[in-house]
Order: C-alpha cells, then sequence, then structure tokens
C-alpha cells in the first residue's frame, strides 16, 4: 500500500482519535491499564539504580514498539482485506 494513501489517512484517524474513545470505555483495556500500575509500582519499590532504570526503559520500548508496529500493521492489513472483499462482493467499484 502506499504511503499516505486512502487507507492509511483512515487507519490513522482510527487508532488515534476513535480508538481513545473507545478505549475509555473499554472495561478490559481499563483492567491492563491498572495492572500495568501495578507492575511499574513493584518495579520502583526494587529501587534499580539508573544504569538498571534505563536498561529496563529500553527493553520495554523495544517491546511496546514492536507491538505497536505490529498492530498497526494487522490493521492496515484487515482494512486492505476488506476492501478487497467489498470490490469482489461488488459493493465497490
Amino acid at each position: 500500500m502506499k504511503e499516505n494513501g486512502l487507507l492509511e489517512v483512515i487507519a490513522a484517524h482510527r487508532t488515534m482519535e476513535d480508538l481513545d474513545k473507545i478505549l475509555k470505555k473499554d472495561k478490559d483495556y481499563q483492567e491492563a491499564l491498572v495492572e500495568e500500575q501495578a507492575a511499574s509500582d513493584q518495579m520502583e519499590d526494587l529501587e534499580f539504580t539508573e544504569e538498571q532504570k534505563k536498561v529496563v526503559d529500553r527493553v520495554i520500548t523495544a517491546y511496546n514498539h514492536c507491538g505497536a508496529v505490529y498492530g498497526a500493521a494487522a490493521y492496515r492489513f484487515g482494512m486492505e482485506d476488506s476492501v478487497r472483499l467489498l470490490k469482489e462482493l461488488g459493493e465497490i467499484a
């Protein structure tokens, strides 16, 4: 898919604006946030050195980035499949 194409624009809008509204009401996501905070609090209790905190931060950041890139690609892939299916069904030109 070409960069900044229509699907890319839709995906960006849906994931950056609409998703935030949905997640505020999503019970599973809200529970995950609570769990995330509890884990963060536990890590703070370990009293890591600044160097150790930076290493842990880099690892967590890398995991989060990888998951975000994967999720964005999966979303775009699903959008492309939807368009392809609608074309096959004759719903769009």
